[in-house]
């Protein structure tokens, strides 16, 4: 057994230089006097070898999932029981979080608003105008007035004739016609009063990220929601499926996928006053690898993706390489979610807000390709398709191939060369 290098022309696609353990080095002149069973042989052992591999095999798999200390993952089998919880997931959700909010709320003034006033009193009253007769005398028979439009002072007040410095700053429009018409009591007869906020730098949501235009919208008070302020921006510009919504109120955040605010008009909550709206940009997507028709980042082009969609999109299993019995889904899962199907007193229980689970799914059982159809994906989501056994196979003979055929022309050019001889 020699110890040198043996140069071994790979396929075309791949020519490289192979170097062979120092258990299987042999020359060129050794392999031509081997005899077929030593091949062969050779051929089993080169299986053991450090062969090229796309990932761990279906058993490396099972076997991994636990050593003697402690566990790495959970491995659960597919089924009708595994489907029945995981419908019971918790969903982003913003009504749950915030509440679906009144129907209509009257925004209360505040410093730096833009005030309207419009004052009435009954005839016959003239403090706020009258009509006048051809002969030039005013004829009293009640009358209004318009205050102009007026900005709320620092002091939170604002001037009415007849009624002086009226404090507005953080009372309702209702509650400032009372506190005016209690002013003109005496003064006027049966008073009335008209209060708007005309516009509002308090009363207004803040609306930025991925949309169009960023800006303040203000409020009416007619209970605008998520959707109308993000629409008062210009919309967003990425796709449904990519955009993420944030909600920000009172120092509390939470967030749900654009298309599912479309999909369930529950979640599209009114706003309130100093709301920030904050559109994301976040591809969902899913990484399929090992022996697929095609290694890919699926993206998700819907709220919701099965697994059948997602392996369909990677154009199946490789029928030359996939193991149909060592199909997984690799997932952190929400621990809520994994202890309905974990053992009791298993260390992963302990793992904090998120378990790992591998989903193991045999596509060899019809129900299993049922279960697919109902098996929903999460964003960051792996699919792993193991090799069959047979594969290394093919891999050891392709090794096996480049090995012997530069002896085989070896042996065939000293045949010519005798022959011419």
């Amino acid at each position: 057994m020699l110890s040198r290098r043996i140069r071994v022309p790979l396929p075309t696609f791949a020519l490289s230089e192979y170097v062979l353990s120092d258990t299987f080095k042999a020359s060129s002149t050794a392999l031509r006097n081997l005899p077929v069973v030593s091949v062969i042989v050779i051929a089993a052992a080169l299986s053991g070898c450090a062969l090229p591999s796309s990932g761990p095999s279906a058993n490396q798999v099972i076997e991994q999932r636990k050593t003697e200390t402690h566990i790495n993952y959970a491995m659960v089998d597919v089924n009708d029981a595994v489907l029945s919880y995981a419908a019971v997931r918790p969903r982003e959700s913003l009504v749950s979080h915030f509440g679906a909010g009144p129907r209509t709320s009257e925004l209360s003034i505040a410093v730096g608003d833009i005030i309207g006033v419009n004052l009435w009193e009954a005839p016959p009253g003239s403090l706020f105008g009258g009509n006048l007769t051809a002969s030039g005398v005013q004829q009293s028979s009640g009358g209004s007035t318009t205050i102009p439009a007026q900005t709320v002072s620092g002091d939170g007040t604002i001037a009415v004739p007849y009624a002086g410095r009226i404090r507005v700053s953080g009372r309702t429009p209702s509650q400032v016609e009372r506190q005016i018409s209690s002013a003109l009591e005496g003064k006027a007869v049966q008073p009335q009063a008209l209060v708007t906020i005309q516009r509002s730098t308090a009363n207004a949501v803040t609306v930025t990220g991925e949309v169009a235009s960023g800006a303040r919208i203000s409020l009416t008070g007619a209970g605008e929601r998520i959707l109308d302020v993000i629409a008062s921006s210009g919309g967003i510009r990425a796709g449904a499926s990519e955009s993420i919504i944030r909600l920000t109120r009172n120092g509390a955040t939470a967030r749900i996928p654009f298309d599912t605010l479309i999909d369930n008009p529950a979640e599209n909550i009114r706003v309130r006053s100093g709301d920030l709206i904050t559109v994301v940009r976040e591809p969902r997507t899913i990484l399929v690898l090992g022996a697929a028709g095609r290694n890919a980042e699926i993206p998700f082009e819907a709220s919701r993706i099965s697994m059948a969609d997602a392996l369909a999109k990677a154009a199946g299993l490789n029928d030359n390489r996939a193991d149909a019995k060592g199909v997984f889904v690799l997932r952190y899962e929400m621990a809520s979610v994994a202890r309905r199907f974990i053992p009791a007193g298993s260390s992963l229980n302990n793992s904090g807000e998120y378990i790992p689970v591998v989903y193991r799914f045999n596509m060899k059982n019809t129900s299993t390709l049922l279960a697919m159809q109902r098996f929903e994906m999460q964003p960051r989501d792996v699919i792993y398709i193991a090799n069959a056994s047979g594969a290394e196979w093919q891999k050891v003979m392709a090794v096996f191939s480049g090995i012997s055929s530069p002896a085989l022309s070896a042996t065939s050019l000293a045949i010519n060369a005798a022959a011419i001889k």
